[in-house]
């Protein structure tokens, strides 16, 4: 009998995915085992670790039957000729194994998005891969974007030693629910800036996880951007395994309506003077609600870690509401720091009243407001490009302050 989930996603689904684009023997198995964990977990509810507060009530957690759906690539014609590329990543699977194969079947456990993670990892199609040759230094912003009805997107970008590059991500699909993978592996020396920008229509469903990790010298910049759907949970785990690694973690989200925003971040340091700091700012309007938890993780062979941590909430309504749950796991004493801090709140009357005093009315001045808020994590990217692309998303989200 053919397993089946809600009458939609089927075993043999996953079989014919395979057989319809003559993958790789090992890729079907990796599928097939990714969807039989998915179906050994249990559907989170309410009273599932990572779960207590979302509300879950209307929401439609059907996966739906994969589905082709190109995506979006755009790589510069200089950095091209240097050698950065673009491939699908079922392509790469056949002709380039050794490329890619220990990430694909390599079983994504997630910290909160186990059994959706599972699914991704079973049902995706036409995934992207990005390469970055060794001691190339891509000079304009890698573009890759996800819509349509791609209900799975999956995407692998690997740095070569010393090179270094942009990458913007962005996902506007159309479908109701979305589960993404995003891996991310640096060399040693590599430099990273990535952007994961989710910009959903208002009734979605989005999940996100991503893995990263950093060699020896690397750095890693992340930016999470969450706009938009009705629910929107991101597990993000960056390992900095060589001495040296460097991680700064960046997150912004603008909450309106009854949206629901969740975010688990790790920070583990697997070796010697490793770096991270991680900076998520939320704006929340109306009724929205926001939920942060994050780890920092110093292993026992990392020794001289330096990490912080900082979740800054600013309540823009009665009805907006906010949890954060910093967590630290130290399993060695020669830590150089390792600090955390949250704060939760509205407006500060005295700035507000500032800022009115300067010809503004309420709802102009909480918009100048918001954006001085987002300011912070917009300086922490060191390029003028991706920064211009970024307050571009956000304006809209901000201008419609007041218009409730």
């Amino acid at each position: 009998m053919a397993q089946t989930i809600g009458f939609s996603l089927e075993r043999n689904a996953i079989e014919r995915l395979s057989t319809g684009d003559k993958e790789p023997s090992w890729l079907t198995e990796a599928r097939l085992a990714a969807f039989d964990r998915f179906l050994s977990i249990d559907q989170p509810g309410v009273r599932t670790e990572g779960w207590r507060r979302a509300d879950l009530s209307g929401i439609d957690l059907e996966p739906p039957r994969p589905g082709r759906s190109g995506p979006y690539q755009h790589i510069s014609l200089e950095d091209r000729k240097a050698g950065v590329a673009i491939q699908y990543l079922e392509v790469a699977a056949r002709d380039h194994p050794d490329f890619v194969r220990d990430v694909l079947v390599q079983p994504r456990g997630g910290l909160s998005l186990k059994k959706y993670s599972a699914l991704t990892a079973s049902a995706w199609k036409q995934g992207l891969v990005v390469y970055v040759p060794p001691g190339v230094r891509a000079n304009s912003p890698i573009k890759i974007g996800f819509g349509d009805a791609n209900a799975y997107p999956r995407t692998l970008i690997i740095l070569g030693e010393e090179s270094s590059a942009g990458v913007v991500e962005s996902h506007m699909s159309r479908s109701s629910f979305v589960s993404g993978i995003v891996d991310i592996v640096l060399s040693d020396g590599a430099q990273l800036t990535y952007v994961h920008a989710e910009n959903n229509p208002a009734e979605s469903v989005i999940f996100s996880h991503q893995h990263a990790r950093v060699a020896r010298d690397a750095k890693l910049v992340t930016l999470n951007f969450a706009m938009g759907g009705r629910m929107s949970r991101g597990d993000i785990e960056v390992e900095l395994v060589g001495q040296g690694a460097e991680s700064d973690m960046l997150g912004l989200v603008f909450g309106e309506g009854e949206q629901q925003f969740d975010f688990h971040t790790l920070q583990g340091h697997r070796a010697p003077d490793t770096r991270s700091d991680l900076l998520f700012k939320n704006a929340l309007n109306d009724r929205s609600h926001s939920t942060y938890t994050g780890v920092i993780s110093i292993g026992k062979d990392a020794p001289r870690s330096e990490a912080y941590q900082a979740n800054r909430n600013l309540l823009l309504s009665t009805g907006a509401r906010a949890d954060t749950e910093p967590k630290l796991e130290i399993l060695i004493d020669d830590v150089a720091r390792c600090t955390h801090g949250a704060t939760v709140g509205p407006i500060d009357e005295e700035q507000l009243f500032y800022v009115r005093s300067r010809g503004l009315d309420t709802d102009g001045a909480s918009r100048l407001i918001v954006d001085g808020f987002f300011e912070e994590v917009f300086q922490r990217i060191d390029d003028d490009g991706l920064i211009d692309l970024l307050r571009s998303l956000v304006a809209p989200h901000v201008e419609r302050l007041g218009a409730h």
